[in-house]
């Protein structure tokens, strides 16, 4: 029977004053790669305090699924989280997280993806109406501005948005372009008086603006446009979510959709672009499934994807946009056998779980196939969206955009790699650096 230890196997590379700082800024993925086999939790050194990386889905399920007693969201990462996106149920702390879930659940109740599917879909003719055969595609860049499309819809249905459409979509991506894993950990960089500094501070305002007045007119108006807004803005009970905290909870909604959404997309068409076999079987299922306008339901259509499912859960293995989150300990406690001090960040990769060949042999090819009759969302080791009590509201919003609008791409488009090397970036997400496809119509031109 194994005994306590005070300290677990440090981490290869760590430097004098900064530890393991400039291997988790220049090659974070190479880090994680280490660990595993260094044990189930591992230490790394970032200054004063003591930092841990768990390894092991044992280990991972007992953090997330520990009360907050144990383990919370705390630290430089979440203030400065919070200073940005508020205090919504992505940084909340988990004592607050149980009610503000509990009021903003019924708008991602499975009944209402239907409406969010009709929106989505709408969303991708749009955009790939103005594609021609031919055109060399900034896929991240293109993916970004499909997923604010998608997610404002979703969000806001209540009126066409018009002339704000532009403004918004500009002031999102700046916002999102602002946020780095160095600005989370050095929140001093965001204070600077530069002009990436003043631009964010400009997006921010013009969001947070229109937030307050969607708000007013929904509590004003009192229907139900079947969007988000509209069921977070509604009581379900004696309680409701106040002006400040639908505002928080819109903009954790809202960002954290369109960052995640953007990379899954562009990592989704890149596997298709590597694979000519592939994104033939995917075009072939995707045309052979009736469309949601032709009186479908979301459920019934996704039920007809397996193989596009399975590429989707793929992608969120293999190139998992949240690649890295951190927990604080709020008091002495035990991972498995290993004890940690009160006060120590405690870090969560998807990423090292998802590449752990006892749990998905082979981890890096890229094999849709490994999912075929399997939830993903049962399976050991997968967490694209957590686990626990502080799992992502949205999974099942998340996970139907990424299917549904990857059918509906391979219905009309193939696409085919450009020259360049494309590599993955992890930022606050793990993008897909330099990645250009050139598309290629299914239709006759």
């Amino acid at each position: 029977m194994s005994s306590l230890t005070d300290r677990p196997a440090q981490a290869p590379g760590s430097w004098p004053l900064f530890g393991h700082l400039k291997p988790l800024l220049t090659d974070p993925l190479g880090l994680l790669a280490t660990l595993p086999h260094l044990g189930d939790v591992v230490e790394l050194r970032f200054g004063r305090t003591p930092t841990y990386v768990v390894c092991s889905p044992e280990a991972t399920e007992e953090v997330l699924r520990n009360s907050h007693r144990a383990f919370d969201k705390g630290g430089t990462f979440y203030e400065n989280m919070r200073s940005i996106v508020g205090n919504g149920m992505a940084t909340c702390p988990l004592a607050q997280h149980k009610r503000l879930r509990r009021l903003a659940q019924p708008a991602f109740r499975s009944g209402r993806m239907t409406g969010y599917a009709h929106l989505i879909h709408s969303q991708v003719r749009t955009l790939t109406s103005d594609w021609h055969h031919g055109q060399e595609l900034a896929v991240l860049a293109e993916m970004r501005d499909l997923a604010i499309r998608s997610n404002l819809a979703t969000m806001f249905s209540r009126r066409e948005l018009g002339r704000d459409i532009t403004g918004l979509r500009k002031a999102v991506t700046d916002f999102v372009d602002h946020q780095t894993v160095l600005r989370m950990i050095a929140p001093a960089l965001n204070r600077l008086p530069t002009p990436r500094n003043y631009r964010y501070r400009r997006s921010e305002a013009r969001l947070l603006r229109f937030l307050d007045e969607e708000i007013a007119a929904y509590r004003s108006d009192g229907r139900d446009h079947g969007d988000l807004m509209s069921m977070f803005t509604t009581s379900v009970d004696s309680d409701r979510l106040s002006d400040r905290e639908v505002r928080d909870t819109a903009m954790t909604v809202l960002l954290g959709g369109v960052t995640a959404s953007a990379v899954g997309h562009a990592w989704a068409l890149y596997q298709l672009s590597q694979d000519a076999g592939l994104d033939a079987e995917v075009a072939d299922e995707a045309r052979a499934v009736t469309q949601l306008d032709e009186g479908r339901s979301a459920a019934e259509v996704m039920a007809e994807l397996p193989l596009t499912r399975g590429v989707v859960a793929e992608v969120l293995r293999r190139r998992d946009p949240s690649w890295i989150f951190p927990r604080m300990t709020v008091a002495d406690t035990t991972i498995g056998t290993t004890r940690l001090p009160a006060g120590a960040q405690v870090l969560l990769s998807p990423y090292v779980l998802h590449h752990r060949p006892d749990l998905f042999p082979s981890p890096e090819n890229f094999d849709p196939r490994r999912w075929d009759g399997r939830d993903p969302h049962r399976a050991t080791g997968w967490l694209p969206f957590g686990a626990g009590e502080s799992k992502c509201i949205g999974y099942e919003l998340a996970f139907m955009d990424l299917t549904l609008t990857l059918a509906c791409i391979a219905r009309s488009w193939k696409v085919q790699p450009c020259p360049g090397s494309v590599r993955p970036r992890p930022r606050l997400h793990m993008e897909p650096h330099g990645l250009a496809l050139r598309l290629v119509s299914r239709k006759p031109h």
